[in-house]
């Protein structure tokens, strides 16, 4: 509803919802984005409590775990997330009882990329199992008993799993909001003068690194998505990843013009006649959709029988 053609939104949810427009400059080469559908559907129903609603437990667990770890004195504060906890609301307890920031959502957005980094250097310390935490070693560190665990933070919806991966959910959430920031910033530089590929290619970059973090750290990726991701860089994509919740779905890639058609042709030979040999060039069209920004919802207002 916010969006502006041409131009990028920076969307804050605290402490209550904004959207500014970041433009996109024009560029020397001209860039397009491209979405591509992977024909990959996500059960929902089945996949959710190893998939969505396991994310949601892994998260605000290990905002609880890392609030503990580090003694904060306050209870994390209560938010819409759906377990009422959040690791930003552990972001901001943080700094304001190791730093005496009383209000968080007036730091400045530089201050706060310090801020990323800073936890990100924490959770690599702090939550240092790749493998996960099984029930009783989180109950170990919150004092609870495993009974307590599961009523709190496993009973409002389903979810199956034996280990808790804390490290990689939290190091996902927070790298991805520190490459929301530098993808900013590179924007709002590009006034200063980088707006030809070198602007492109440090754009693209952090959309790799957000893929790689989607694959790696949130594991909800599917190898269809990294398929569409890989062929496209190869093609001469700078950057590609997946959208929306994952698992299947679309993928979205910035691509010079002047290799959009090779960039689809790859896909086609490569991926979508190869996964699906019957697909009509109809489908192929839907599948496929070349785009730059634009414009959000607009309400338009009919008072006679004519629209100026």
């Amino acid at each position: 509803m916010f969006s502006l053609r041409g131009s990028a939104l920076y969307v804050s949810f605290k402490p209550y919802l904004t959207a500014r427009p970041v433009s996109f400059p024009n560029t020397d080469p001209a860039f397009s984005f491209i979405v591509a559908q992977s024909f990959v559907a996500a059960d929902k129903h089945v996949t959710a409590p190893v998939c969505y609603n396991l994310r949601v437990v892994e998260c605000t667990l290990a905002a609880v775990f890392l609030a503990k770890a580090f003694g904060l004195k306050k209870e994390l504060p209560s938010d819409p997330s759906p377990l009422g906890a959040s690791l930003r609301g552990f972001h901001d307890t943080y700094f304001e009882e190791k730093e005496g920031i009383a209000d968080n959502t007036k730091t400045s957005v530089k201050d706060l990329a310090v801020q990323l980094e800073t936890l990100i250097r924490l959770t690599e310390d702090y939550l240092s199992s790749e493998e996960g935490y099984t029930r009783e070693e989180i109950t170990s560190l919150l004092g609870i008993t495993v009974e307590e665990l599961e009523k709190q933070y496993m009973s409002k919806f389903p979810i199956r799993a034996e280990k808790f991966k804390l490290r990689q959910r939290a190091l996902h959430v927070f790298t991805e909001a520190l490459r929301v920031i530098k993808f900013q910033d590179l924007l709002e530089k590009s006034s200063e003068g980088t707006k030809g590929e070198d602007l492109l290619k440090g754009l693209g970059e952090l959309l790799n690194q957000s893929q790689t973090a989607c694959r790696d750290l949130f594991d909800c990726s599917c190898p269809e998505l990294d398929e569409l991701c890989t062929l496209a860089r190869e093609a001469g994509s700078y950057g590609s990843r997946l959208t929306g919740a994952g698992w299947g779905g679309c993928s979205v890639h910035l691509v010079p013009t002047h290799k959009v058609d090779a960039v689809k042709q790859a896909w086609i030979s490569k991926y979508y006649k190869k996964h699906f040999p019957d697909i009509t060039d109809e489908k192929l069209e839907d599948a496929i959709v070349v785009s730059k920004p634009g414009s959000g919802s607009t309400v338009f207002k009919v008072t006679g029988d004519k629209v100026l």
